[in-house]
């Protein structure tokens, strides 16, 4: 994904392939579910396809079998996120990762996927507790229990949609370049990261209905 986020740039129609909305969704600091459900007009919901806790001092090197995701082993693409939320989120030997992969879908199709690792103890218990016993998304969770939490994007731009090709909403193939960012969620009162968010969005969410060429939803 083409790192944009290291310039302060104003917002352009020059960008290959980003127009304004684009740029609005992907380098804005709002809650995704809500930019998603003004986008579409749907109620936007989340889908954990995978969900487990990881010790910081567990083994990554087995997290590449492509086990049961409910059996507490990654895939091998998550591991690869696993391992860089490590270093991104200076994670103590001994606190442990919330590691989620999910699907943020409408009414009937999936408008944007997320991977995500939170540090567990750095969460109130009850924000854990709500996301160990329902598909609650993790920034709306934290907004409804009163976290404060700021974003600092590390990344946004266009990206091949890969694995992701067969679950969003109008893509084409694996190799198709589609919307995506990853940032570094915080708590601005000690500065300390607390997630890492990579998140990958159909580009139907920004195609304009009246548009002959766009796609239709």
């Amino acid at each position: 994904m083409a790192d944009r986020s290291r310039r302060a740039r104003a917002a352009t129609d020059r960008l290959p392939g980003l127009g304004r909305l684009e740029q609005l969704v992907l380098r804005g600091d709002g809650l995704t579910t809500t930019s998603l459900e003004v986008l579409t007009g749907e109620q936007v919901t989340a889908h954990p396809l995978q969900h487990w806790v990881v010790a910081a001092t567990d083994d990554l090197s087995v997290a590449g079998g492509g086990a049961n995701p409910y059996t507490g082993t990654a895939s091998l693409a998550v591991a690869a996120e696993l391992r860089r939320a490590h270093d991104v989120l200076e994670l103590l030997p001994e606190e442990s990762l919330l590691v989620r992969e999910v699907l943020l879908r409408g009414a009937t199709q999936v408008w944007a996927t997320a991977c995500v690792s939170c540090v567990v103890d750095r969460l109130p218990e009850t924000v854990v507790r709500t996301l160990a016993t329902s598909e609650a998304p993790i920034g709306r969770t934290l907004h409804q229990a009163g976290v404060v939490t700021s974003r600092r994007l590390t990344g946004w731009g266009r990206r091949p949609a890969g694995r992701w090709a067969t679950q969003l909403a109008g893509v084409r193939s694996e190799t198709e370049s589609i919307p995506g960012r990853e940032y570094v969620m915080t708590l601005p009162v000690d500065g300390r990261p607390l997630g890492y968010f990579v998140e990958w969005f159909s580009p139907a969410i920004f195609d304009d209905p009246s548009d002959p060429n766009g796609r239709n939803r």
